[in-house]
């Protein structure tokens, strides 16, 4: 099968998912996005565009392949692993003023 002919199929999958979809779409949507924030974060899609992620996303929180929870917990975690980066550089940056205040003495 050409590329075209694959993407023409996966954009009707992907249409069909969303309208055979029976939850909220809205709620699916702001899922898919959390999810996808989540898989941009992962090592194995951080260098994929994020139009291919979200897609992915998408998918996946449509078809049932990954659940709200799954999501959410993932998310939580990405925003803990965000805050210890965070409270590291900020700690460096202190230690690094701190040294620097020292030496000039």
């Amino acid at each position: 099968m050409t590329k075209a002919k694959e993407e023409i199929k996966n954009n009707e999958d992907l249409e069909k998912l969303i309208s055979d979809y029976k939850g909220g779409k809205y709620r699916a949507t702001v899922l898919a996005m959390k999810w996808a924030n989540h898989l941009k974060f992962s090592e194995e899609f951080r260098l994929l565009p994020m139009a291919e992620i979200i897609e992915k996303a998408l998918r996946e929180v449509l078809s049932g392949d990954v659940s709200e929870e799954e999501i959410i917990k993932a998310s939580k975690r990405d925003e803990e692993i965000k805050l210890e980066r965070m409270t590291e550089k900020k700690s460096e940056k202190k230690e690094k003023k701190t040294k620097k205040t020292k030496d000039e003495e």
